[in-house]
């Protein structure tokens, strides 16, 4: 009899006191909405020690709402133009310039204006602002773009703008791939400002080709640069040889 409850109680299963399992030892989930970068969430259940005590964990962050990213993911499929903004700097006899793809025309007539989005703060927005105008410049090379996206702080950035542009001036060097340029006058009680971005309306007072745009009248340089899922690209094959007819607009 002894020996067979000694083999018995041998087999007994380990009983390990409660109080011994923490909160901390449960395994983490990871939260991938968290705004502060946490990566711990609430257990489903509280555990609890003999003497009904129960841990607590941090309440989980606010989940953050999926809507913006997946605007995002539609508007990449949306071509958009590129175009580099360059306004004199009072400082400095190189202007201060930057990439967007957001500039259009809001209305031509009688007077033509134009819109594009910027992020604030902005170094070239507060040239704009001194100044009270910009030039915009629309461009076929994509190795222009690459030097506008360079931090706007390094000697990278300095040495990109001397070989793109001249001093003094609010456009691109000759044989940097220049289609069109338009001189635009800054119209700061009509720009909007709608959360950390800026919606800049400008009137056009001036506007021409290139002079490599045209060659003995042909186009040679294609498209203007555009922004598609991502890429650069230039604009495709028309699908519809029929001419667009504006007035046919609502």
């Amino acid at each position: 009899m002894n020996a067979r409850h000694g083999i018995l109680r041998a087999w007994r299963p380990l009983r390990l006191p409660l109080r011994l399992i923490t909160a901390q030892t449960l395994p983490t989930v990871r939260n991938v909405y968290s705004d502060d970068g946490a990566n711990q969430a609430n257990p489903p259940f509280a555990l609890k020690t003999r003497k009904d005590e129960t841990f607590k964990t941090p309440a989980p962050a606010k989940p953050r709402s999926a809507l913006p990213w997946q605007i995002r993911g539609m508007m990449r499929l949306v071509p958009h133009p590129l175009t580099i903004i360059l306004a004199r700097d009072t400082e400095s006899p190189l202007p201060s310039g930057l990439l967007v793809s957001s500039f259009n025309t809001i209305t031509l007539d009688p007077v033509p204006y134009v819109s594009f989005n910027l992020k604030l703060p902005s170094a070239t927005y507060t040239e704009i602002q001194k100044s009270g105008v910009f030039g915009a410049s629309a461009f076929s090379n994509p190795d222009i773009a690459k030097d506008f996206l360079l931090d706007k702080e390094s000697p990278e950035y300095r040495t990109a703008l001397r070989k793109n542009v001249n001093e003094g001036e609010t456009r691109l060097r000759t044989g940097k791939g220049g289609i069109w340029w338009m001189e635009c006058q800054f119209m700061e009680k009509e720009s909007v400002q709608v959360g950390d971005h800026l919606v800049v309306i400008a009137k056009v007072v001036n506007a021409e080709y290139y002079n490599e745009f045209h060659n003995r009248g042909k186009n040679v340089l294609g498209s203007p640069l555009i922004y598609l899922d991502g890429r650069y690209r230039t604009v495709g094959k028309p699908v519809d040889q029929a001419p667009f007819n504006t007035s046919s607009q609502g």
